[in-house]
């Protein structure tokens, strides 16, 4: 056979010399002919190992891919420079040497070369597909042509695509193949610097930003989801590339080479009059287009235009490229890893032949110096970033230099006076200078992730940059912010550096919704990391206080409107950041040291007030804030009590067995008298208990329940005729310093301060001369979970606990409203006060979330088989233990347990809280899995009900947001690795497991307001920090985003605290009107002072600011 074949591929290789040396001839279809050359240069690069001495013709094989390189690098004949600047997709100019005319040449660069458009072809898919697909018999078209630069280029990538992606038998002598491809990488990164045709140059970049490495690091051509995220597509549309062509026609997909010849033949005998007919008579390398819109728009008779100046501005052309694209060359297998070639040797043993990706990386800091092609520029800037997230792709020394290099080179070329994109010739009309350092943002953003490859002023200079695109355009700050967010967590020491000058920034940024709520995430981040503002001065917490009110100030005056044209472009987002801005209140002001905590009230007062300016008093999420900072401005107590063991003695003195013998306590009467009054917004009750001298305090307010028990020393230890002095209350207060909450770890060496739970046991017993049940020591779980909470929430027993004096009497005082008869009342009503206060203290004194989490195993893709895997990746496990603390769920009173049940929903689950809120992690892992529930229902029916899924995607393929089928489909949290494959799925090797990219799905009709755009690659310490917060900020608008219908309605979304707050009001008018009732007079409201009239909001300052009198 190849007897046969070479001498048709030697005719072939002549028609083509002929064709670039501008003979004339059938050009029209030449295209196939070059197809048939790339094909026959593999073959022939495979076929010399044979022992045919004839079929070794080296030469032959050199002399074509020397030939196809040089064509490459040729320029477009017939184009000048003004006119190669032209739509690839579109027709363009073109002036023939012989006519005056300018004829219209159609040339393909951004969708299939046009040579591939055939009479009997339909539309085609957008993405290259493979030669040997069959396609059905379409109406006939008329065939153009393409540049010989054009089809050479799309040969030299066949070839290589062929001899590096397709599958074939081991070559004899696999150093040749490897010789060629090495050579061809090696022509295509010289033809993006050297190229003569922009087109070729665009062409070669398409086929070089699209190859990727896998997790073993070998090399691959990315199609399915190239552009996975959305984020190639967002930057296109920030400088007007998105959108169809001139061209409305979409190319045909690709015929095999031999296929299209058999057409060529049969439309190469129709007669010359019907040839010229079509416009094909005119001389060499001429061919009209057969569009009509494009004749139309052709620019007949057009004079040429000089070269002008740098930075010039001419007509407007159209652009080269566009997105979608669609390539104008075929890869013979995508998404298929090459076997014989890699990016990497990690193990240095020479186990596999590595590709030069360093001198790509060369080519592209070049393009980045001083190109001055602006559609070669802006494709780099656009596509870069999505491939350097494919950190496999750039591993090694040489990458790591000229990585290196290109952040000096945008760093110091996008700061004050940087020289980036000066070099650029042509600007279309719309787009400036400032847009192409808009775009570099996002490259630096990705950057991030390769930390380890700068030095520590790099890292300073990278934070600064975000800093100083803070002053760009709304699309360059939200991308400046997001990049800030997570420097904040992998740069930390340069972020303290430039905080303060960040925060100064931020504060001149107008507060719109759209805006506020990726500032306000960040300040929620910077707020989870104490040692960012461990050196935080006065200005530098109002800074961040302001911030915060500041939006409050702009979601009152727009709320006011009332009117369905209200600038606000989002109710729902609204709602959220104003309830995100009183949470980053709470946050920061715990945030402060205690004793410094008072000189902030009066600054946060004033705020709050001008925000509630024009309203008759104070909205309820106002004051339930300033109800919450007389709560911590003097103590950094817990927002509820927990059980003591000096409360069970004193409260309890008595426990004996009930008489049936089972052994279970019974509690005899704990309180002589009570009695309970209405202090503003507080329910304060007070019992005089049995034991002696002792009395309980219960403070109920809107943010909070305090308890106080105390003694009078007033009293005598021994009252009269009592032979039996109280010998229990003095040592069980000395105990209270021994006892630690039951945390239970296998790991002691760790220096914690263990206590074991059957030896304090036997201490209480002792000191208090009484023997407790025997009672089973909880079963300690494998050394993978760490710490077990049970009972009762340890936050008290795991921090400093400060209390300022004044503490107490602003607890028992009537703030906020003022003291005086009206707002002091006494309540006689015992069984009323009993049924309030149980249904008030069912309501959380924090804000409660529940969040599911689900692992999917390699090749895993649907719901049954996710929910049924009880184990994840080593990597899975670590991430899990940084999210949360492990509770048992088993007698659990104070961590809230969304919904589980240990008998059927195990024993053990990952939760998180503060002062401030909890959240349960439903994670599908850690729950049975049932022989009677092979579909995994006991689990969906929680995680499938949870607004927020964390979803640890090990599968190797994109996670579908509807994998869940559920109603309540509306944020998902997705981790997976930055590169793909699913081999080293559970590998524990650190270089494999260091960063891993995290993107957020959103439901329809979601706005983004995560501060991770559309991703980012996060180190594996850091991971589980970031996706808490994200997972708390995503369960708050997802909340809002379900009570408001998919913002649909506007409703106002109230936290528990103000539902609190709203209780204590109705329960304090039903007693006003009995009272009123009672004594036969007019109830003339509840009682409560405010000073009335809009403009008298602000007279309140001074009483609504209690450090003047606490």
């Amino acid at each position: 056979m190849p007897g046969y074949r070479r001498p048709l591929a030697n005719l072939v290789f002549e028609f083509c010399r002929r064709v670039v040396a501008g003979e004339p001839g059938d050009s029209d279809y030449c295209d196939v002919v070059w197809k048939i050359l790339a094909d026959e240069v593999v073959l022939r690069i495979f076929e010399n190992g044979s022992d045919d001495e004839e079929l070794k013709q080296e030469t032959s094989v050199e002399t074509i891919v020397a030939f196809l390189t040089e064509c490459a690098s040729a320029a477009e004949p017939g184009i000048d420079d003004d006119e190669e600047e032209g739509e690839l997709t579109t027709s363009f100019d073109v002036h023939g040497p012989s006519s005056p005319q300018t004829h219209i040449f159609a040339s393909p660069t951004l969708s299939r070369v046009q040579s591939e458009v055939h009479p009997d072809i339909g539309p085609s898919r957008s993405q290259s597909l493979h030669p040997s697909e069959d396609f059905a018999e379409r109406p006939s078209r008329e065939p153009s042509s393409s540049s010989y630069p054009i089809l050479a280029l799309s040969s030299l990538i066949s070839i290589f695509s062929q001899l590096c992606f397709t599958p074939h038998a081991p070559p004899s002598d696999l150093d040749y193949v490897l010789r060629y491809l090495l050579r061809i990488f090696q022509s295509f990164t010289s033809l993006v610097i050297q190229g003569k045709s922009t087109r070729v140059r665009i062409a070669t970049l398409q086929f070089l930003m699209r190859l990727r490495a896998d997790r073993d690091h070998k090399i691959y051509f990315r199609d399915s989801g190239y552009d996975q995220h959305g984020q190639v597509a967002a930057l296109s549309a920030l400088i007007n590339r998105t959108g169809m062509s001139d061209s409305t026609e979409t190319p045909p997909p690709t015929l095999d080479a031999v296929s299209e010849l058999r057409k060529a033949r049969a439309r190469a005998r129709m007669p010359p009059s019907e040839r010229d007919m079509r416009g094909r008579g005119g001389g060499p390398s001429q061919s009209f287009s057969r569009n009509a819109t494009s004749r139309s728009r052709s620019r007949v008779g057009a004079p040429s235009i000089n070269p002008v100046g740098a930075g010039a501005r001419l007509r407007n052309r159209p652009a080269l490229w566009r997105v979608p694209e669609q390539l104008p060359f075929s890869v013979s297998t995508m998404d298929t890893s090459s076997e014989i070639l890699g990016t990497y040797d990690p193990s240095g043993q020479v186990e596999v032949t590595v590709l030069p990706i360093s001198e790509y990386l060369s080519a592209l800091l070049t393009t980045l110096e001083s190109e001055k092609s602006w559609d070669i520029l802006s494709y780099v800037l656009c596509h870069l970033p999505v491939q350097l997230a494919n950190k496999h792709l750039f591993c090694g020394p040489k990458s790591k230099v000229l990585i290196s290099k290109i952040l000096t080179t945008l760093c110091m070329g996008i700061l004050e006076g940087g020289s980036f994109a000066r070099s650029v010739e042509r600007w279309p009309n719309g787009i400036k200078l400032r847009d192409a350092h808009g775009l570099v943002y996002h490259t630096l953003s990705v950057l991030v992730s390769y930390k380890k490859y700068f030095d520590t002023q790099q890292r300073h200079s990278l934070v600064n940059v975000f800093l100083g695109g803070l002053s760009g355009q709304p699309a360059t700050i939200i991308c400046c912010i997001h990049a800030l967010a997570v420097s904040a967590y992998e740069l930390q020491s340069s972020a303290i550096r430039y905080l303060s000058d960040i925060l100064e920034k931020l504060s001149q940024i107008m507060s719109n919704p759209d805006m506020a709520v990726h500032i306000l995430s960040f300040l929620s981040v910077i707020g989870s990391q104490p040692p960012l503002y461990s050196n935080f001065i006065e200005k530098d917490y109002k800074m961040v206080f302001g911030l915060a009110l500041q939006y409050l100030q702009h979601h009152n005056r727009m709320s006011k409107l009332d009117s369905p044209d209200s600038p606000m472009s989002s109710w729902a987002l609204s709602q959220h950041v104003r309830i995100i801005s009183y949470h980053l209140v709470y946050v920061w002001f715990l945030a402060v040291k205690l004793p410094d905590r008072p000189k902030y009230l009066r600054y946060i007062t004033r705020q709050l007030l001008l925000a509630n300016e024009g309203n008759e008093q104070v909205d309820d999420p106002t004051e339930v804030c300033f109800d919450w900072l007389a709560r911590y401005t003097y103590a950094s107590a817990d927002p509820r009590p927990a059980n003591s063991l000096l409360q069970d003695i004193v409260i309890h003195p008595n426990l004996s067995p009930d008489s049936d013998g089972s052994g279970a306590p019974r509690v005899l009467a704990d309180a002589a008298s009570e009695k309970t009054w209405l202090l503003g917004n507080s329910v304060v009750t007070i019992r005089a208990l049995k034991k002696l001298g002792w009395i309980e305090i219960l403070s109920r307010r809107p943010s909070g329940y305090t308890k106080f028990l105390g003694r009078l020393e007033n009293v005598p230890l021994v009252g009269p005729g009592d032979v039996d002095p109280d010998m229990l209350t003095v040592p069980a207060i000395h105990l209270m310093d021994r006892e630690f909450s039951r945390a239970h770890r296998p790991d002691t060496e760790e220096g914690e301060m263990e206590e074991n739970y059957e030896e304090q046991q036997r201490l209480v017993g002792d000191l208090l001369g009484r023997v407790e049940d025997d009672q089973e020591e909880p079963v300690r779980p494998d050394p993978l979970s760490g710490y077990v909470w049970s009972g009762t929430a340890p936050s008290q027993r795991r921090k400093d606990v400060t209390i300022d004096p004044s503490f107490f009497p602003l607890q028992l005082s009537s703030y906020p409203d003022r003291l005086g008869p009206s707002n002091v009342r006494m309540l006689v009503d015992s069984a009323a006060v009993s049924k309030f206060t149980a249904n008030l203290d069912r309501v959380p004194v924090i804000d409660t979330h529940k969040v599911g989490i689900m692992y999917v195993a390699p090749g895993q893709t649907t719901e049954v088989e996710i929910l049924r895997n009880t184990h994840g990746s080593p990597a899975y496990t670590r991430f899990l233990e940084g999210l949360g603390r492990l509770i048992n769920l088993r007698g659990q009173i104070d961590v809230y347990a969304g919904g589980l049940d240990p008998g059927e929903d195990g024993e053990y689950a990952y939760a998180w809280w503060d002062d401030i809120g909890q959240i349960l992690y439903h994670t599908a892992t850690m729950m049975p899995c049932h022989p009677h529930d092979e579909s995994s229902t006991l689990k969906k029916r929680h995680i499938g009900n949870d607004y927020v899924r964390i979803v640890w995607n090990d599968s190797g393929i994109a996670y579908r947001f509807d994998t869940l089928a559920t109603q309540f489909q509306f944020v998902n949290i997705v981790i997976e690795p930055h590169s793909v494959g699913t081999i080293s799925a559970y590998s524990n090797n650190v270089h494999e497991t260091e960063y891993f990219k995290v993107t957020v799905q959103r439901a329809e009709g979601m706005i983004e307001f995560a501060p991770v755009g559309h991703y980012k690659l996060v180190s594996v310490e850091n991971l589980p920090f970031l996706v808490r917060e994200l997972s708390l900020l995503a369960d708050w608008f997802a909340y809002v985003f379900a009570r408001t219908d998919r913002d649909t309605l506007r409703v106002e979304v109230r936290t528990n605290w103000q539902e609190r707050l709203s209780a204590i009001r109705r329960f304090k008018d039903q007693q006003i009107k009995a009272g009123a009732s009672a004594n036969g007079a007019e109830t003339k409201g509840n009682g409560t002072v405010h000073e009335q009239g809009g403009d008298r909001i602000m007279a309140q300052e001074a009483f609504r600011d209690f450090t003047s009198s606490f």
